[in-house]
């Protein structure tokens, strides 16, 4: 999907890895075709709707029988 990137042109140096990281996600991004880039949008919009229902599920199942 993504192209290795060799040098990345920046006006300053990343300091730590998670930036590189950052940097090279970036450019990844913006090199992309628009078919990738809504594919990729198209996962991680489902992926937040699972979570997300997830968590309500799990909000409203405290695990303890109700008293009648």
């Amino acid at each position: 999907m993504c192209q290795q990137m060799d040098s990345i042109t920046n006006t300053k140096a990343p300091e730590q890895p998670r930036d590189l990281r950052r940097e090279r996600e970036r450019v990844c991004y913006a090199s992309m075709i628009s078919e990738q880039r809504e594919e990729r949008n198209r996962k991680r919009r489902e992926a937040y709707k699972r979570k997300k229902c997830d968590a309500n599920n799990k909000e409203n199942d405290l695990g303890l029988p109700l008293l009648e």
